[in-house]
């Protein structure tokens, strides 16, 4: 029922999908990670505990990052506004947090992540990032990493958890990503909204 409550409030359009996987591929990711304010409180969440960062760069470590084929981009390039704004704007949900990133040649297998962190003890680029939705305030938060990667199709690993009262709420979940396709994935507290495209100037074809 939330993932059909998400594509009528998004009015999600799956795009024609692309061609096969090319040499030096360079990807771009847009995501959004909101709240669903209509949690009744009868799905119980698990004992909070540490997240899985193994892997994960910081934002703000610029140095690991282009390393890793990483290029953060900046917030007036996000590609999702119109999203972001129906989130915003509607009364189930609450927009938490936006990010971009391209990335090139993504691993066969979960190797460079981005750390997510928003809320209480974000870090500077983050925390900066929230504030265009308002600051989450109080004690919870969202904590985790995700990854790009790249075998015979594209997949995108999300590993966040929400965090309130020493009780979290996780996604754990590697999705295939079709190009151009707007996904969702969710847990009852938190939902994330991502898309892949092929990124502006790249020469290459997108994998399925």
């Amino acid at each position: 029922m939330r993932k059909l409550l998400v594509a009528a409030l998004l009015c999600l359009s799956p795009l024609l999908p692309g061609a096969a996987t090319a040499a030096d591929a360079t990807y771009r990711v847009d995501l959004i990670v909101f709240q669903d304010l209509w949690f009744a409180g009868n799905e119980a969440g698990v004992p909070a505990g540490a997240p899985n960062l193994q892997g994960a760069i910081k934002l703000d470590d610029v140095a690991a990052l282009k390393a890793a084929g990483i290029e953060v981009l900046p917030d007036d390039q996000f590609g999702l506004d119109a999203e972001w704004k129906n989130i915003r704007y509607s009364k189930q949900f609450r927009p938490l947090a936006r990010l971009a990133w391209t990335q090139k040649n993504p691993p066969q297998e979960r190797g460079p992540a981005l750390q997510i962190q928003y809320g209480p003890d974000a870090n500077a680029h983050t925390a900066a990032v929230v504030d265009n939705a308002g600051s989450l305030g109080g004690a919870p938060r969202v904590e985790g990493s995700v990854a790009l990667l790249l075998n015979r199709y594209l997949h995108l690993d999300v590993d966040l958890q929400y965090v309130d009262q020493g009780t979290a709420w996780p996604i754990d979940e590697r999705r295939r990503m079709r190009r151009d396709e707007l996904h969702h994935l969710d847990s009852p507290r938190l939902g994330v909204l991502a898309r892949v495209t092929k990124a502006a100037g790249a020469d290459n074809d997108a994998t399925q």
